[in-house]
């Protein structure tokens, strides 16, 4: 190998370098060494592409001079790695673009196109573009870690949506930003692992674990993590992480994962907030037995659509007096008491725990639940009571039945009676207006109460022409009963009925009358004398309001609903009481509304025309005179019916006692109280001050009195409910003016008329 002193310009050697290549080697295992000192950057770069055949496009800005020092042979590969590293430290970078290379200052290395490297080839220092996916991190938190220690022309940036880095820099530093960003996220030999669990549950060991590391994981020497997830269904720990921290993981979970050290642990009082000690137990007896059970007929099932009523039958599974118990799993024992009303009958007796088993105990005096089991059982039992045991919603139901209702009627008849009262009388009687001539005539004869009753069907205007006269010992007379009636009825009905039931449960209200219905009647003779009975049966007549209501996700409520609305019909015969007539306006269906919706169940229209016309044949039917033999009756009558309905959730004690405040603000508008001195009061405004209040001292602050007193003078003529006993006031007879009415009305909010009465 020929040897090249550097006496000369850099650029006379330059010129001579490829004469200088070795010839110790074969042909195509040439080597050169180079030896350079302040060469020009420009004739540095044209004998590099004579050596290793590549295309370089030099930038403008590319300038300089480079140093080389080379103590050994160089193969065309390691000719080219020293290129890269002159440029380098010159600050310029090589960025690939198809058959060429260019070569740029770094400072404009970002937008000259670096090409990406997908499949990782590049080596060196060729600046290139990579993507780093990692794992468990994100890549928002690597990114202040990683900028610092990157020159300042490479790029790092997070990709928006996934959890990658983008990197564009030297090939050689990428390699190395790599191995850093695997260490941090913590992807060299991790693995998942699953740890079954005995004694304990996922979630209790998970909560010690985290409580040991204030970020919730737990790090190893080399810094890696690893990661605990819980999983309720199989009750195990997946871990994930190295083989070093899965180890220790696995060695703390089972010095955690041991028996209770207190055996009394299987024993436990559930004292229940929300729900019924009573239906929870048979609910858990169904749970651990697979057995259908029900609860109490007092409360109702949501499955039940029916209004029919409640029996007292009980439907309890299947528990028995002897001792023996339902089977569960390997001979598990399950015993269900409930400790109430009934805890002295010969039927609640507990059967004998028996090794492994569960005995439930349901105390309704003080709501609580008496479970004692295995730890295992004992959990999930636990975690069924905190979820039955939650506070049920409810759900006001406001109904409103609105009646319009109108008839009119015309009605014109006569009729007319002549004859001899002793040879006999004829007579044109019509029935279909008022009262006939027969029914006043035998009224007349029979006297007292039935001419009395007769009398009562005369209305309207009643019209009696005649004349009666005495020849040769006869009575001759003749008559006419003319009778007109021309009726207007009009009336607006509108009942608001409202309940307020739980979530589930059925709501019952009757606003009404108890009225008797006579089914029967028998004789029972005895010793001669004949004793009639009657077999009554009472019914509720008046307005009921039945109601299930079901809440659904997002406010919808489901109700089943029956509304009934019965009156007596009236009647002015005194007769007919025994055959009581009454209307029914019935409504049962299901339907779904909007929590405070507004909802129309259903409703009537009914338009009735009557038109009835009593003549006498041939005779009616003369022009003029025939109206003196008719009697016509034509009547109209028109009813609308419509139920609406508006439900409102109610969740928690603030909305109920809003809801409380405002009815009885509505309630206070209307209603005056006596107070024990004889003085007209009126309600407080708050309802909590009905009951007293001894903490609050009235005469300090006057706006808290629990009554606002009103003069005496001004009294109501009403009956008023009062919540504490009635008190006697003796008050001494004093002379008083008398008293007169006057035209005195206010209205109130409610639109309310009050008539007072003033003493003058």
């Amino acid at each position: 190998m020929a040897n090249f002193a550097h006496k000369r310009s850099a650029y006379g050697v330059f010129m001579a370098l490829p004469l200088l290549a070795a010839l110790a080697f074969p042909a195509n295992a040439q080597t050169w060494k180079i030896n350079l000192r302040d060469a020009d950057l420009t004739a540095f770069v044209n004998e590099v592409a004579d050596i290793t055949g590549k295309n370089f496009a030099v930038d403008p800005r590319v300038k300089g001079t480079v140093t080389v020092i080379s103590n050994k042979a160089l193969t065309r590969d390691q000719v080219y790695d020293l290129f890269l590293g002159v440029l380098n430290v010159n600050g310029v970078v090589a960025v690939p673009s198809g058959n060429t290379i260019k070569l740029v200052p770094d400072t404009n290395a970002r937008s000259s196109g670096t090409p990406f490297d997908s499949r990782n080839r590049i080596r060196g220092e060729l600046v290139v573009t990579r993507v780093i996916w990692l794992e468990n991190t994100n890549p928002s938190d690597i990114i202040p870690a990683i900028r610092p220690l990157m020159p300042q022309y490479a790029h790092l940036a997070a990709i928006p949506g996934t959890n990658a880095l983008i990197v564009s820099d030297r090939a050689e530093n990428i390699e190395q930003i790599e191995k850093l960003v695997r260490t941090l996220d913590g992807t060299g030999d991790d693995d998942i692992e699953a740890i079954s669990l005995r004694n304990s549950q996922a979630e209790e060991i998970i909560g010690l674990v985290d409580a040991m590391s204030a970020t919730g994981t737990s790090r190893d020497v080399r810094g890696s993590r690893v990661r605990l997830i819980s999983d309720a269904r199989s009750n195990r720990l997946l871990v994930k992480g190295d083989a070093a921290s899965r180890k220790r993981i696995r060695e703390l979970v089972q010095m955690l994962d041991v028996a209770p050290a207190d055996r009394l642990g299987g024993l436990r009082v559930f004292r229940l907030r929300h729900a019924s000690a009573k239906n929870l137990a048979q609910m858990l007896q169904g749970l651990v037995t697979g057995q259908n059970t029900s609860s109490s007929s007092n409360s109702t099932s949501s499955n039940n659509s029916s209004f029919s009523n409640s029996s007292n039958n009980t439907t309890t599974g299947t528990t028995s007096n002897t001792g023996n118990s339902s089977s569960l799993g390997n001979g598990a024992s399950v015993n269900l008491t409930s400790l109430g009303s009934n805890s002295n009958s010969n039927n609640n007796q507990l059967s004998t725990f028996s090794a492994g088993g569960i005995s439930i105990i349901a105390d309704e005096t003080q709501n609580a639940l008496i479970v004692k089991a295995e730890p295992a059982l004992m959990r999930e039992i636990e975690s069924a009571i905190d979820q039955l045991d939650s506070r049920r919603s409810q759900v006001l139901i406001e109904a409103a039945i609105v009646e319009v209702s109108g008839s009119t009627g015309e009605q014109l008849g006569i009729q007319w009676a002549l004859g001899d009262l002793t040879s006999g009388v004829g007579l044109i009687n019509f029935n279909n207006v008022g009262a006939s001539l027969a029914q006043i005539g035998a009224g007349v004869a029979a006297g007292g109460t039935a001419a009395a009753s007769v009398a009562s069907q005369l209305a309207g205007a009643a019209i009696a022409l005649g004349d009666v006269r005495e020849k040769n010992g006869q009575t001759n007379f003749y008559g006419a009963l003319i009778q007109a009636l021309d009726s207007n009825t009009k009336a607006n009905l509108l009942s608001v009925p409202s309940v307020l039931t739980l979530d589930n449960e059925e709501a019952h209200i009757v606003v009404g009358q108890n009225v008797p219905f006579i089914t029967g009647s028998a004789t029972l003779t005895s010793g001669g004398t004949a004793s009639p009975y009657q077999t009554v049966e009472r019914k509720d007549v008046g307005l009921t309001l039945k109601v299930i209501p079901h809440i659904g996700d997002g406010g919808t409520i489901r109700l089943e609903v029956e509304q009934e609305v019965s009156a007596v019909v009236p009647t002015n015969n005194a007769v007919s009481k025994t055959d009581i007539t009454t209307t029914k306006r019935l409504i049962k269906t299901a339907i779904l509304a909007e929590d405070q919706q507004t909802i129309v169940l259903g409703g009537l229209i009914q338009d009735d025309n009557s038109s009835t016309t009593q003549a006498v044949p041939g005779l009616s039917k003369v022009p003029v005179l025939g109206r003196l033999f008719r009697s016509d009756n034509d009547s109209h009558e028109k009813r609308n019916l419509l139920v609406f309905l508006h439900p409102t959730i109610i969740r928690d004690g603030q909305s109920v006692n809003d809801l409380t405040q405002k009815r009885y603000g509505q309630v206070r508008g209307l209603q005056l109280i006596l107070d024990p001195n004889g003085n007209i009061t009126r309600l407080p405004e708050q309802i909590d001050r009905i009951y007293g209040d001894s903490t609050t001292d009235a005469s300090t602050n006057p706006s808290m009195n629990t009554i606002d007193k009103t003069p005496v003078a001004v009294q109501r003529a009403v009956t008023t409910p009062v919540i504490n006993p009635p008190v006697v006031v003796v008050q001494p007879m004093v002379d008083v003016k008398p008293v007169t009415p006057v035209t005195n009305t206010t209205r109130d909010g409610n639109t309310v008329i009050q008539t007072t009465i003033r003493s003058e």
